[in-house]
């Protein structure tokens, strides 16, 4: 019983002592600018992901995410105006190799659509010429 009690007395310390302990420190607040720049960045990145720029748009694409890493690193530095910055930089670079990307897969199509249209055109013209000879061979061999 003595066991007991004195268990329950030790178990009561050490709560007691580990809940009084002092919540751990939170890192300072960011900036609400840099959290913005920041959610550009990764809303512009993703959409320039989605589209394949870092293929078809590869040196603009690099260069927003080097700006996009040297923001990163600068925020892990807390040099929140400077990271600021080159989010909102890389942020623009996305953009653009978005719409670099979206601009050659629009001339892909087109060219695929004029390719097909022109084949049609030669399949219909090489089956005109064949109706063509066909009808000029039936009459010629009767005669």
């Amino acid at each position: 019983m003595k066991r007991t009690i004195t268990f329950a007395l030790v178990a009561m310390a050490l709560f007691l002592a580990a809940s009084c302990a002092s919540a751990p420190k939170k890192g300072p607040e960011l900036p609400e600018s840099l959290m913005q720049a920041k959610s550009a960045a990764d809303t512009s990145r993703a959409k320039a992901m989605e589209i394949k720029a870092p293929v078809a748009a590869k040196d603009v694409f690099d260069q927003a995410e080097n700006s996009y890493t040297s923001a990163k690193d600068l925020e892990t530095a807390t040099d929140y105006e400077k990271a600021t910055t080159d989010y909102t930089s890389a942020a623009e670079l996305f953009g653009k190799a978005y719409d670099e990307a979206a601009a050659k897969k629009d001339a892909a199509l087109k060219a695929m659509d004029t390719a097909a249209s022109e084949r049609k055109a030669s399949e219909d013209a090489l089956s005109k010429a064949a109706d063509e000879r066909d009808a000029a061979g039936t009459t010629g061999q009767g005669e």
